[in-house]
C-alpha cells in the first residue's frame, strides 16, 4: 500500500466518523427538543391519561414525519374530541398489553415513550437538585 492510498483511506475514515458524530449530535438535539415540547404539553393532561396521551403524541409525531404533507390533517384530527378519546382508549390498551403489537410505528413510539420517561425522571431530579 503506497502513501496516497493510505491517505485516501484515512481521509474517508475520518470523514465517515465526522458524519456519524454530526448525525448523532443532531439526532440528540432534535430528540431533546421533542421531549421538551412534549413535557410542556403533558403538563395540561390529567395523570390517569398521561401515558396514553404521550404514546399518542409520539405515534402521531412519527407518522407525521413519514407523511409530511398531511401535517394539517393530523392537527385537525387531534382537535376532534371524539377521535382523541378513541385514540386514547386504543393507546391505553396498547400500554396494558404490548406483546401483540405488530406495527413498527407503535413499537418505535413505545421506545420513545420509555426514553421520554427516563428523560423526564432525570429532568425532574436535575430541577430538584438545582433548587
Amino acid at each position: 500500500m503506497d502513501i496516497t492510498s493510505a491517505v485516501t483511506v484515512g481521509g474517508i475514515l475520518s470523514l465517515g466518523i465526522g458524519v456519524t458524530i454530526t448525525f448523532y449530535h443532531y439526532k440528540k438535539r432534535n430528540l431533546e427538543k421533542l421531549f421538551n415540547q412534549v413535557y410542556e404539553t403533558a403538563k395540561q393532561i390529567p395523570k390517569q391519561k398521561k401515558n396514553s396521551f404521550l404514546l399518542l403524541m409520539f405515534k402521531e409525531s412519527l407518522s407525521a414525519s413519514k407523511h409530511k404533507s398531511n401535517t394539517t390533517s393530523t392537527s385537525s384530527k387531534l382537535n376532534n374530541p371524539k377521535y382523541l378519546e378513541i385514540q386514547l382508549v386504543h393507546m391505553s390498551r396498547i400500554l396494558k398489553d404490548n406483546s401483540k403489537i405488530q406495527d413498527k410505528t407503535i413499537k418505535r413510539s413505545l421506545r420513545l415513550l420509555n426514553n421520554y420517561q427516563t428523560w423526564e425522571k432525570n429532568k425532574i431530579a436535575k430541577d430538584k437538585k438545582a433548587i
